[in-house]
């Protein structure tokens, strides 16, 4: 094993000097280890999984002044989720989700979505598991072609808010850096509020309503 010298990233190779066995590894995350849960069951026939966080900024401007002085956000953090599932196993894409229904007017309580990386390991303490808090479906699509006899259906979502953990529901993913033989970024700048809206310690839904803010810094 060694590190790039202009990046840091580790290579792996068994013509490496290092300990006696050592061999290449897999260090590129793959979707093959990811799995998707709604209400502790598994969501399968999956093609596409994806979330978008987006949050709108402020460039603050003065007279006096060419330039911008600061920028800062203001809106909060809007989380949206879209999902390509083929029709599989007699589930609609509402179905394979846990509900009770196949059209999204008929939704009327949220749920949550969890998905586990395994990537470092399968256990509690190394997987890292990120949770998409009180969902609504905001679109649905089915599809029906002659070009491709496969019936898929594609959906939209909106989560109130995202949190993520490794290795205990209050413990920060980024805690967990170097587990299963990753890299850790020994220089990485932490704050304890910033980790605190990461996991959603408390329910806390992000990080700018901590009392404090103008004196945070690194």
């Amino acid at each position: 094993m060694a590190d790039y010298p202009n990046t840091a990233s580790i290579l792996d190779s068994a013509t490496v000097e290092g300990p006696t066995g050592t061999a290449a590894k897999t260090r590129t995350s793959l979707s093959t280890q990811v799995i998707v849960y709604v209400n502790d069951e598994p969501v399968g026939a999956i093609q596409t999984f994806a979330a978008n966080q987006s949050r709108g900024v402020k460039q603050i401007t003065e007279v006096g002044t060419d330039g911008i002085i600061e920028i800062i956000p203001n809106s909060a953090t809007k989380v949206g989720l879209t999902c390509n599932r083929i029709m599989f196993d007699g589930l609609s894409l509402t179905e394979s989700m846990s509900r009770g229904f196949v059209n999204i007017q008929s939704q009327r309580i949220p749920f949550d979505i969890v998905v586990i990386d395994k990537f470092s390991g399968g256990g509690s303490e190394d997987s890292i598991v990120t949770t998409y808090h009180n969902c609504w479906f905001t679109s649905l699509k089915k599809s029906y072609t002659t070009t491709d006899y496969v019936v898929a259906e594609d959906c939209g979502m909106d989560a109130e808010y995202v949190t993520s953990y490794r290795g205990g529901k209050d413990t920060p993913v980024a805690n967990g850096q170097g587990t299963g033989g990753g890299r850790e970024v020994a220089n990485r700048q932490i704050d304890n509020i910033e980790q605190a809206a990461d996991v959603g310690l408390d329910g806390r839904r992000g990080s700018l309503d901590f009392p404090g803010l103008i004196s945070a810094a690194y």
